[in-house]
Parts: C-alpha cells; sequence; structure tokens
C-alpha cells in the first residue's frame, strides 16, 4: 500500500486552493479534518510496513497536508499560479507561499550551492565516521545525519531554487547565534515550521486567549506533530516528544515573563539534553541506526571489493536492505545500474579487472 502514499500527499496539496476559492466560514476546522482523515489513511496504508517506511510515509503526508492548510490560509487575498503552487508544494520545505509570487533577477545563489554542498559531504562522512566507531548516542547520530541534510541538502535547494528567480530564505540559519530557547526555535531552526506554526496556531489562540496561550499553543501542536512523525511510526514512546517541547514552552514562557533570554549555551544545551525525549529509543534503533547501516554497507562493499565484483556487492545490499526505505532502494538501484553498465562496457576485453576475482584457498 505504499503506493497510496503519493496520492494522499497529493490530496492534501489540492485541499489548499480547493479551500481557498471556497472561502469557506469553517474552513480551518475543516482543513485540519481532512488532514486528520489523511494521517488515518496513512496509518491503515502503512500499518504493515517498516518503521522507517512508516516514518516517511507519515512525513510526506503531513508535510502535504500542511502545505495545503498554508496555502488556504495565505490565500485569502492573494493566489499563486498553480505551476509556482506546485514548486511550493513539492519543491520546498518552507512555509511561505508569498515567495513564490513572482519571480527576481540577480539574487545570489551560488554560495549557498557551494556552502550546501560542503555541508552535505561533511554529514555523510560524520555519518559514515558515527557508523565505524559504533557510536549509538542519540546526539551524536543526530548531529551528522542534521548537518548533511537540514543544512546541506536543504541549503542546496535553496540555492537552486533563488537561481530560478525565487527569494527563498534559508531555513536553518546559524544555530550557535541563538540568544535563548524562543530565539532557537523562532529563528534559528527551520524557519519554515515556525512559520506554519504561528500562521496556523498561535496567532489563532493569542487573539482569543493572549499571547502566552498562543505561545504554549504552539509548543504543544508541535508536540502532537512530531508523535505523529516519531511515535507512531515505531509504536513506542507515547508522550515523550510532547514532552519535550512542554518543556521549551516553558522556558519560552518563562524568558517572555523574565525578558532575559537565556543565552546561547544554556538554550543549546536545553534543547540538546532532553533530546532522547523527541527521539524514544525504538526510534533510535528502528529508524536511525538502519540510516547508519548504509554506510557499514558502504564500507563492507568497499573492503571486498578484491573478491567480488561491484555487481556481486550491489546485489548482496539489494537483498538485505532493499526492504528499508525507499531511499535505500533507489540508491541501491543506482548502484546496480551502474554495475550493469561497467559490465557492459568492459566485457569485450574481458581483462581480469573486469572479471570477478575468485577467492584463493
Amino acid at each position: 500500500m505504499i503506493a497510496s502514499i503519493p496520492i494522499l500527499v497529493l490530496i492534501g496539496i489540492a485541499c489548499g486552493p480547493v479551500l481557498a476559492k471556497r472561502k469557506a466560514v469553517h474552513l480551518r476546522s475543516i482543513g485540519w479534518l481532512i488532514v486528520m482523515m489523511l494521517l488515518l489513511a496513512t496509518h491503515f496504508a502503512m500499518q504493515n510496513e517498516a518503521p522507517f517506511l512508516r516514518m516517511i510515509g507519515f512525513c510526506c503526508v503531513l508535510l502535504g497536508g500542511m502545505k495545503g492548510l498554508v496555502y488556504a490560509e495565505w490565500a485569502c487575498r492573494e493566489t499563486l499560479l498553480l505551476r509556482r503552487y506546485a514548486i511550493f508544494s513539492l519543491l520546498w520545505f518552507g512555509m511561505d507561499p508569498g515567495t513564490f509570487l513572482s519571480r527576481r533577477v540577480g539574487l545570489t545563489w551560488k554560495n549557498d550551492v557551494v556552502v550546501g554542498a560542503g555541508l552535505t559531504l561533511l554529514g555523510i562522512l560524520g555519518s559514515w565516521a558515527v557508523w565505524l566507531m559504533g557510536w549509538r548516542h542519540i546526539f551524536v547520530m543526530f548531529v551528522p545525519l542534521s548537518l548533511g541534510f537540514h543544512f546541506g541538502v536543504l541549503r542546496i535547494l535553496k540555492g537552486l531554487l533563488r537561481r530560478s528567480g525565487f527569494p527563498v530564505r534559508t531555513l536553518f540559519p546559524n544555530l550557535l547565534e541563538a540568544k535563548g530557547v524562543a530565539d532557537f526555535w523562532s529563528r534559528r531552526w527551520n524557519v519554515g515550521y515556525s512559520q506554519m506554526m504561528q500562521r496556523l496556531v498561535g496567532r489563532h489562540v493569542e487573539d482569543m486567549y493572549g499571547k502566552s496561550a498562543g505561545v504554549m499553543a504552539v509548543f504543544m501542536a508541535s508536540g502532537l506533530l512530531h508523535e505523529i512523525a516519531i511515535t507512531v511510526p515505531v509504536r513506542a514512546g507515547y508522550g515523550l516528544p510532547t514532552l519535550y517541547f512542554f518543556l521549551h514552552g516553558i522556558l519560552t514562557l518563562w524568558e517572555g515573563k523574565s525578558k532575559r533570554p537565556i543565552g546561547k549555551i544554556p538554550a543549546l544545551l536545553a534543547v540538546g539534553i532532553p533530546l532522547p525525549w523527541l527521539f524514544p529509543t525504538a526510534f533510535q534503533n528502528e529508524v536511525i541506526a538502519p540510516v547508519l547501516e548504509v554506510f557499514g554497507r558502504i564500507s563492507w562493499c568497499a573492503r571486498y571489493h578484491v573478491d567480488f565484483s561491484l555487481e556481486t556487492c550491489a546485489n548482496e545490499i539489494f537483498l538485505q536492505f532493499s526492504c528499508r526505505s525507499t531511499s535505500f532502494t533507489l540508491a541501491l538501484l543506482w548502484c546496480k545500474l551502474v554495475s550493469r553498465c561497467q559490465s557492459y562496457l568492459c566485457s569485450p576485453c574481458r581483462s581480469p579487472v573486469c572479471m570477478p576475482q575468485k577467492r584463493q584457498k
């Protein structure tokens, strides 16, 4: 039933323009109800899949639904062309549709691609080192993976969109400049997510019950969304991500009341120390650890390159890990394709380099 996930994602995205055109009185409630139904459908469609695949499915459907909700709220005054809404929904992780309203000329982008490529490579090497050393602490495992994707891949994507004329901004600015917990979550970590939560939750609760209630509503809603993306796929650790964000909501309110940020080091410690609450043990073992195992298989293939051909290595990895995740499968299919091309191009020469070597007794 994995094939149903793209359909659910597209339904969530399509709801945005539909709800925006109808301008329903209870638009917000209808939108959230649709998202809940899509997530329920995802649960039934993926209930027999591996935890990693379940996480990917839930995250994709949730992201598509949130894109639709954000656009429905934003499009009360302006609308995007269909092709630009598609770019906003499918090719960018930010949550500001206005960025794609018009194109600009002369935007800087090369530095983003270069920096992003460097950070992606650094994240890959760091992940490989974590696997090689056998480190399994959540903070140590999370940092290189986050460095490669959040700060590397998304930075490259930003540069490519800016080259196309869309003035998107960095989603993960420099974390080391955080002045406190509130500054970390609002301006340093996933700015697009912060914009989404303010637009969909914070502003409306604040208008009805005050600023403090709006702040706590944002953090509690974040906890629930992370429950869907983290604990529901592994069916364990329920409540811990919500507790994590509840703690940071309290710290944010304390900073607001005292009008004094707690500082960079205490803020980073407050984010890092309770990280096992955000990523429970089951999630670490069933999702993060299998990702690191990919680097182990790459090392295994490199170690035995004398004894086996590239295709033999690819087949071995493919058989053992093709069911783990879609990304693994695509990578290994690419490896098999390269090995096929290699054997085809080298087959006329029949040289020892191109032929599999037999083990020597």
